[in-house]
């Protein structure tokens, strides 16, 4: 009986309306659309262009963003992981500011600071993300985990991921000689010393800050509400038909 008041429950809240719902589909199709758009223009750009190869690396950056922003939609349809609204919500937004108006729109290039704001964003996002398998790994006694240990976590995870993305950078600087850790100048004279450190230091100075904000947050909320770490749930999402035989069962 309480199977089938779940189940009808759970059918009657999918059916209800959810702002959060339709604030996910516009930045999902916003997001997309203009993706799609920079696309269009950077094969526009490259069939005018004399040299083609130079368009190589922007379309397939373009082709990568598009197929990034549909990551929650194929966790959903394949592995049938549901993450939290509000945490699809900030994925669009943090793929809006990093890639879009960063790459695409040249924010990196055109304002020093932007770097610096998105790297301290990516700090404070996968932060919170990694309260996520922190609920994972915790099996058991969720309301009294040891917030040292969520503090540390959370700090490790969120700077390691700016550690892999400086990784990047530098891979692929080296193999295609771009300069996204911006150790030259735009003439492609290379910086000498500390300047030629500079940008990618900075990177990780920000992705620091912004790690150990999220950290001590965490940490925090950890240890003064004891149902915090399991609100960092990621739903997996049963067949319809295991459903009805719970039911029926």
């Amino acid at each position: 009986m309480k199977n089938k008041e779940s189940f009808l429950e759970q059918k009657a809240q999918e059916r209800k309306f959810d702002a959060f719902n339709v604030i996910n589909l516009m930045l999902f199709v916003g997001v997309v659309v203009m993706f799609i758009i920079s696309l269009g223009f950077c094969i526009r750009d490259m069939v005018m262009a004399t040299n083609k190869s130079d368009f190589v690396v922007p379309l397939l950056q373009r082709i990568l963003a598009i197929i990034v922003v549909f990551i929650p939609i194929l966790l959903k349809k394949i592995f049938k992981i549901l993450f939290p609204k509000l945490a699809t919500s900030v994925y669009y937004l943090f793929l809006f500011l990093s890639i879009y108006l960063g790459t695409f729109i040249g924010l990196y290039t055109k304002t020093e600071a932007w770097d610096m704001i998105v790297h301290f964003l990516s700090g404070l996002v996968f932060g919170f993300f990694a309260m996520f398998l922190v609920n994972m790994l915790t099996t058991k006694n969720k309301e009294n985990i040891n917030p040292y240990f969520v503090f540390i976590f959370v700090f490790c995870f969120a700077l390691a991921v700016g550690a892999c993305w400086e990784i990047y950078e530098f891979t692929f600087d080296s193999l295609l000689g771009l300069n996204m850790q911006g150790y030259a100048t735009q003439g492609g004279l290379d910086y000498i010393g500390q300047k030629a450190l500079l940008d990618t230091m900075l990177d990780i100075v920000f992705d620091f800050l912004g790690a150990i904000i999220s950290a001590i947050f965490c940490a925090f909320c950890a240890y003064k509400y004891k149902n915090f770490v399991s609100k960092f749930q990621i739903t997996k999402i049963k067949k319809e038909k295991e459903n009805i035989s719970q039911i029926e069962e």
